[in-house]
């Protein structure tokens, strides 16, 4: 591509050229990520299933709804915790704690199940 391209040529260039398609998920389906907040959870929360965060339904962090998660500690223990105010921060999710009253910080990949709360 010439260096010299002005910004019309450029903007035409970018307008002519056909759409690119959403990366397939990592787990093979062939399924596009339907939100790039899904690609960032997929990406991260490697052993949280993907039809609980499913292409079919909008991210509970997009739309501001409280989930209930299957966490598992440090410690090897695993919780039930209903969150909301949900904060995606990559690879952490900021949340509100019911069961604890307060905010917390959990690690995605230690998200083991979702579901509506």
């Amino acid at each position: 591509m010439p260096t010299d391209a002005g910004p019309d040529i450029l903007a035409e260039r970018l307008l002519k050229a056909p759409p690119t398609a959403p990366e397939p998920d990592p787990f093979g389906s062939g399924v596009p990520f339907a939100t790039d907040t899904e690609e960032i959870v997929a990406g991260y929360a490697k052993r949280l299933c993907r039809t609980a965060t499913s292409a079919r339904s909008p991210m509970p962090i997009d739309t501001g709804a409280a989930i209930t998660v299957e966490y598992v500690a440090t410690s090897g223990s695993r919780t039930v915790r209903t969150l909301s105010d949900l904060e995606l921060d990559p690879p952490y999710l900021d949340a509100w704690c019911h069961p604890r009253a307060a905010e917390r910080v959990f690690t995605l990949s230690r998200i083991h199940g979702v579901m509506p709360a």
